[in-house]
């Protein structure tokens, strides 16, 4: 294993360990919840949306390590983005994981890409997008507060 892939590997186990963004939030306007039937994952989402900016978020749920790891890094990434700059990262990390594009992303949203190894097995596809669909989701309610 490189030690690229090693890093990688490293880092999702952390998120998964030690996911940020869990808990409640207590101003949220957004709630959307979502479920990967193949794997048993769940995730619940908690946003606040104001002015068109994700003012908070929270990421609860139960599920293997790639999924709970996902939505960590999803909040962490997505926390203070316009409901726009959000929908294009959901957009560009589907695209990585999905598709298997090449997608630039900012430097300080660089771990992300430890997840695009996912797309080499399909089955864990579900487990890495699941927060992200959820969240496409809580951003198309955002819209009509």
């Amino acid at each position: 294993m490189s030690l690229q892939n090693e890093l990688y590997k490293e880092l999702i186990l952390e998120h998964s360990r030690n996911p940020s963004h869990r808990g409640h939030l207590d101003d949220a306007n957004v709630h959307e919840s979502g479920v990967n039937r193949s794997c048993g994952d769940e995730v619940e989402l908690e946003l606040f949306v104001k002015d068109a900016v994700i003012r908070g978020i929270r990421v609860n749920g139960n599920g293997c390590s790639i999924s709970m790891a996902s939505g960590s890094m999803m909040a962490e990434s997505v926390d203070g983005m316009t409901v726009e700059q959000a929908e294009q990262l959901i957009e560009n990390f589907k695209a990585m994981i999905t598709e298997g594009k090449a997608v630039e992303l900012p430097a300080e949203l660089e771990d992300l890409e430890a997840l695009q190894g996912v797309k080499r097995y399909p089955i864990r596809v579900k487990c890495a997008t699941l927060s992200w669909n959820t969240l496409e989701q809580a951003l198309k309610k955002a819209a009509s507060l």
